[in-house]
């Protein structure tokens, strides 16, 4: 428990996360359906209570449409978890002043799902459609995120870890129903994915000398005589 294991694993993920779906411009319509206007959807990293807040706070500037991302729970993942695997070596990467080359020992990280909540908060029912219309195409049954080990372990290579994230495939769409004059009208739909990431153990004492010389002895014996009649024995059953 002494041991710092941290290495930004959900911040890693998080960011990822966010990238896979930071780029969502939607288009305003004129009665035509022709398009008069591009919009930028704004993500934030915050529970939709909070993004609520600001948007009725009008000194926060918060206009929308705005997408709300927090965590909702982390938990083991026991389905990926088969046995106690040791863990696996790699080669280090060589340091200044480093006379010969060592190899790094990473114990098996820990399978997690990282729960995720996204509130898509808009103005207008057509923001909204472009917005789904944006991520749920491409998210059936699943995407895929990429980081890497984390930095601590000072691989000579960094080695890509791919991520699956899940959508629970269903969005929850509230509208306002009673309103007064001074409320201004938006539409809010949740929805929620599962990243399945990995939190390593500690890094910072994984290095391992490697193994350059082997002693061991050898006795030459000459055993012909009894493999032959080991030979001879097994010709005779099968003669039988």
């Amino acid at each position: 428990m002494k041991e710092r294991a941290f290495s930004f694993e959900i911040k890693d993920l998080m960011t990822q996360f966010v990238a896979a779906f930071d780029d969502v411009i939607i288009r305003r319509f004129n009665s035509e359906r022709q398009a008069q206007e591009d919009v930028q959807v704004r993500y934030l990293f915050s529970p939709k209570q909070r993004v609520l807040y600001d948007i009725a706070n009008q000194s926060q500037n918060l206009t929308l449409p705005v997408v709300a991302i927090s965590i909702t729970s982390i938990s083991r993942d026991n389905e990926r978890v088969f046995n106690k695997i040791a863990g696996f070596y790699t080669s280090k990467k060589i340091e200044e002043n480093q006379s010969s080359p060592n190899s790094s020992y990473l114990r098996s990280p820990v399978p997690v799902n990282i729960g995720v909540n996204m509130s898509i908060i808009t103005k207008f029912q057509s923001d909204m459609d472009q917005i789904l219309s944006n991520f749920v195409p491409y998210n059936d049954p699943y995407i895929v995120i990429s980081w890497k080990v984390p930095d601590a372990a000072k691989l000579s290579i960094p080695q890509e870890i791919r991520s699956e994230v899940l959508w629970s495939g269903d969005i929850n769409l509230q509208y306002p129903t009673d309103i007064t004059n001074n409320d201004k009208y938006r539409v809010i739909g949740d929805t929620s994915f599962t990243i399945k990431g990995w939190l390593f153990k500690d890094l910072t004492n994984s290095e391992v000398k490697n193994i350059f010389e082997i002693n061991n002895n050898f006795n030459l014996t000459n055993n012909i005589n009894s493999l032959q009649s080991f030979i001879d024995s097994i010709s005779s059953f099968a003669a039988e």
